[in-house]
């Protein structure tokens, strides 16, 4: 590799001309900002970095199998399995995960550990807070391990034990809780998600960091907890009807609106189940029982394949709407 040093003794002996070398010492900036600018065209999404992370994590799970299998082997020592196992997984993630960085074997650990210790509680507990107790303890130890490797699905796994230990403790407190209630409770829990998702987002505008990644598993799992309660309370657990439909479909379209607006596709993924169920509705009243299911299928793929090539553009147009006092905390708008 040619240092600078190389480039200027190359102009002194009249190799090339001062001229070149400033274009050769600006070469590598520019295609680290060409590089730059091509990762920021769409939101992040780093799952794995090359094929053999995918097959570091297969050994990690066959080697968490063959943990839990030696445990049935030996039933007398049964009781020490899940320490070892937890204890296994913790040390082959400050191996993997905080000195190789290597983020889909740490996706495995990661919830290796955390669902290890709460069914481990929730099974030694016999009483009404086994699940309050379990929840808790997922919800720890996903901040711990956050806290220790800064994987930012372990933010996902967070929630996940929150939003458990949330719908515990009102049940523990109320009762059975109706399902009007329960709609209720999820949809709360999911616009806090989305709002902690939304923290992270805004302070990384350009998504270049790792905060963008946690904003990206937050609302992974915000959406369904937003999307799902909001689709039930439309059909309020009656039949389908001309009018529900409607307003499912009208429902999907500002969900589309607010996942261009945030530049969080998950938000809209989430609620293309009901689109789709409102779609087979809808033909099916219109006399084509039989071609439903096939049209709304090639409908559905169509718009989701124009949507994802042209979001940015699309991006562009809604934008236009947003007010500038909003805006200036949202992602910015790609050329």
């Amino acid at each position: 590799m040619l240092t600078r040093a190389d480039l200027d003794e190359a102009v002194r002996n009249g190799i090339i001309t001062q001229q070149q070398s400033a274009a050769l010492q600006g070469l590598p900036a520019a295609r680290q900002l060409v590089r730059h600018r091509h990762a920021q065209g769409d939101e992040r999404f780093i799952f794995m970095k090359n094929f053999n992370e995918f097959f570091i994590a297969l050994g990690v799970v066959l080697l968490g199998v063959g943990l839990w299998a030696a445990a049935g082997a030996f039933p007398h020592f049964a009781v020490a399995f899940p320490v070892i196992f937890i204890a296994v997984m913790w040390a082959l993630a400050e191996f993997l995960t905080r000195r190789l960085k290597l983020t889909l074997p740490s996706i495995v650990l990661a919830i290796f550990i955390v669902t290890t210790l709460a069914f481990l509680l929730k099974d030694s507990l016999s009483d009404s807070s086994s699940l309050l107790i379990a929840s808790f303890s997922a919800a720890v130890s996903a901040l711990l391990f956050y806290l220790r490797f800064r994987l930012p699905f372990a933010l996902l796994l967070l929630a996940g034990g929150c939003v458990a230990a949330f719908f515990a403790i009102f049940t523990s407190l109320i009762g059975e809780p109706t399902q009007l209630f329960t709609y209720a409770m999820f949809l709360i829990a999911g616009i806090a998600t989305l709002a902690a998702a939304q923290w992270y987002d805004m302070s990384d505008r350009e998504r270049i960091t790792r905060r963008a990644d946690c904003g990206f598993w937050l609302t992974l799992i915000a959406a369904p907890l937003i999307v799902h309660p909001v689709a039930g309370l439309i059909s309020s657990g009656q039949d389908t009807s001309v009018q529900a439909n409607v307003l499912t479909i009208a429902v999907v379209i500002v969900f589309a609106l607010v996942a261009l607006i945030i530049d969080r596709r998950a938000f809209l993924v989430s609620s293309l189940a009901y689109l789709g169920g409102a779609l087979v509705y809808a033909f099916t009243q219109l006399g084509g029982e039989q071609n439903a299911l096939w049209i709304t299928l090639l409908l559905m793929g169509s718009s989701v394949i124009l949507l994802g090539v042209g979001w940015q553009r699309a991006r562009r147009t809604v934008m236009q709407f947003v007010p500038s006092s909003l805006s200036r905390h949202l992602p910015v708008v790609r050329a």
